[in-house]
C-alpha cells in the first residue's frame, strides 16, 4: 500500500468514516468527509471543486479506489501505522458534525454533502447567506430545509464565521 493510501485511511478512521466505497452514497460520504477534514489544517493535498454533490475531487477520487483495490487483496500496511497525535486531535475538531443534527433526518452521506456544500459556496465561492441559500435550493431542494441547522454545526466546530 502505497503511503498517500495509508494516510487517507488513517484519516478517515479518526473521522469515524468507513472507507467502504461500494455505492455513489459511501463514496459522496468519503469524498465529504475528506473535504470536512482538511477544514482543520490537516492537508492531504486534494483539491476540491464544485460538482452535482457539492465538493468533488477527482485525485481523491482515484486515491480512495486505490486503497479499495489494496484492501480487497488483503494488503493491511496501515495496520501497523497511526497519525501523529497533533493531527488526530485537529480532526476531532469535526467529528462531530459527521453526524447529523439531532432534529435533522438525512442519511449521514446527505447531511455532509449539505454542511460541506454549505462551507464550500460560503467560504471558497464567497457566496452570502442568501446567494448560497437559493443555490441549495435550486441545485439540491431536498437538502436545504436543513440549511439552518448546517450553517449551526459548521459554526460550533468553528468552520464558518
Amino acid at each position: 500500500m502505497e503511503a498517500r493510501q495509508v494516510v487517507l485511511k488513517l484519516f478517515l478512521d479518526a473521522l469515524g468514516i468507513p472507507a467502504d466505497i461500494d455505492t455513489v452514497n459511501d463514496r459522496k460520504r468519503v469524498q465529504k468527509a475528506v473535504y470536512l477534514g482538511q477544514l482543520t489544517g490537516v492537508d492531504l493535498g486534494y483539491r476540491f471543486g464544485w460538482y452535482l454533490k457539492g465538493p468533488y475531487s477527482p485525485s481523491l477520487t482515484r486515491d480512495y479506489f486505490d486503497l479499495e483495490e489494496a484492501l480487497a487483496s488483503g494488503d493491511r500496511d496501515h495496520e501497523d501505522k497511526e497519525l501523529e497525535k497533533s493531527i488526530v486531535r485537529k480532526l476531532r475538531k469535526v467529528v462531530p458534525i459527521m453526524k447529523h443534527a439531532p432534529d435533522v433526518h438525512l442519511p449521514q452521506e446527505d447531511w455532509l454533502e449539505l454542511i460541506a456544500s454549505v462551507h464550500f459556496l460560503r467560504q471558497v465561492r464567497r457566496l452570502s447567506n442568501k446567494d448560497t441559500r437559493t443555490t441549495l435550493k435550486t441545485e439540491k431542494p431536498r437538502l436545504v430545509k436543513y440549511f439552518d441547522e448546517a450553517e449551526d454545526s459548521l459554526r460550533e466546530v468553528s468552520l464558518l464565521s
